[in-house]
């Protein structure tokens, strides 16, 4: 089988899409190594595979961790790595490890894919600066089209793609894996529980069962009873700007799960609105931990600003992990959510994240027990049609086809 190797600009023990793609490829017989970065504040977390299959994995310790030196230094050093290194194909996980991979394997002539978790020159963070938006655009206009292969997490990126660029890229979307331990794929998709995860594990009460005593604290002190969370990147556009606003008039406590170029921003609006005994923030935590915090939570929150195509076209990894979770959740009715919420209604799906809209929503999901429980009741048949087993075989199929 062919070699395969991916490269990424964050810490790969967060990175569960990654962690997926990885595993199922390994678990079908492909070698496969996986190159991330090291931040050097962090401890290295070991990763376990799902299927039970290693795949390598290399961490690149990066003198700077942020800005333009950081891409900089990466991406000279992730070169040299590529042209060195033995490997069939090698695929770059969104723009900011293209020109490594176009470079190395053009030299090499080895085979290359692109995999676009975002539309990258359309991030809020991105667009939003001139200059920085200008170079990212050249850097899409000149090394893409080198990439005739890829794929994307929805339709509608697709289609983007193809209208600025002319590339069709395939759809894989950022599903939930329901493997359980002890069961194959196949027999998985026909013994699943209510509440679904990587690893079989039992949801109880709220106890001390993480290994970060500060997230210890906050289950069993602070947020003991009913509380909402968000899960994921704490970056521009993801609507920070209303959420935490919104809830000086919600009847429980938020926890923010996740660290991003948006977290001292809203460490400001917590201590601006004095909400700092009720909105709570947490750094990532590894996947397997956070499979078993999810389910204890009453319900979970996708919301992204409408202005932008990124985030207007999103499909969000913590939308499918709520409900794989079996928990609602207060979702944007944007495109790709509504189009599943069609045939699966799981979320309560909002018009607008404007401050009322979004505490409304949030204390309805709390004081509607009709409501919550019938979307609650969703989840679980959601799940059984919605999971990485089925979603894998696309991705199979590309890698085999190439």
């Amino acid at each position: 089988m062919p070699s395969i190797v991916f490269t990424v600009t964050n810490e790969i023990c967060y990175d569960q899409r990654m962690q997926r793609i990885c595993s199922s490829l390994a678990a079908n017989g492909y070698a496969v190594t996986i190159i991330g970065v090291k931040r050097s504040e962090n401890k290295a977390i070991p990763i376990p595979p799902f299927y039970g299959i290693p795949y390598q994995q290399k961490l690149i310790r990066c003198l700077f961790l942020k800005g333009p030196l950081f891409y900089i230094e990466f991406n000279i050093r992730l070169y040299i790595i590529l042209c060195w290194l033995s490997y069939d194909i090698a695929c770059a996980i969104d723009l900011d490890t293209v020109l490594p991979v176009l470079a190395a394997t053009a030299i090499r002539r080895k085979k290359r894919v692109y995999d676009a978790h975002e539309f990258f020159t359309e991030m809020k963070e991105v667009r939003t600066r001139p200059i920085i938006s200008a170079i990212w655009r050249t850097i899409e206009r000149i090394s893409l089209p080198h990439f005739r292969r890829g794929y994307t997490v929805n339709q509608d990126l697709s289609d983007l793609f193809y209208q600025r660029l002319q590339i069709k890229y395939e759809v894989i979307r950022n599903l939930p894996s329901v493997s359980i331990s002890g069961l194959s794929a196949k027999d998985q998709l026909g013994k699943m529980p209510a509440v679904l995860a990587e690893h079989e594990q039992e949801v109880g009460k709220k106890a001390s069962i993480f290994n970060s005593d500060k997230l210890n604290q906050l289950i069993n002190n602070q947020v003991k009873d009913k509380f909402i969370i968000y899960q994921g990147a704490v970056n521009h556009g993801r609507g920070f700007e209303n959420l935490i606003p919104a809830m000086q008039k919600v009847n429980a406590p938020l926890l923010i799960v996740g660290t991003g170029n948006f977290q001292e921003e809203v460490e400001h609006l917590i201590d601006q609105y004095n909400l700092s005994e009720k909105v709570f923030l947490h750094p990532p935590i590894p996947p397997a931990e956070l499979k078993q915090l999810t389910p204890l939570a009453h319900f979970g929150i996708t919301i992204f600003e409408p202005d932008g195509v990124n985030q207007y076209y999103s499909l969000a990894n913590r939308f499918f992990d709520y409900m794989a979770a079996g928990i609602p959740q207060v979702c944007v009715n944007y495109p790709a959510y509504a189009e599943i919420g069609q045939q699966y209604p799981f979320a309560l799906l909002i018009n607008d994240i404007e401050k009322d809209t979004l505490s409304n929503a949030m204390n309805n999901l709390l004081s509607d027990t009709v409501l919550y429980n019938s979307l609650k009741l969703v989840c679980p048949e959601a799940t059984k049609n919605l999971n990485w087993e089925k979603e894998s075989e696309r991705l199979l199929a590309f890698y085999r086809s190439l």
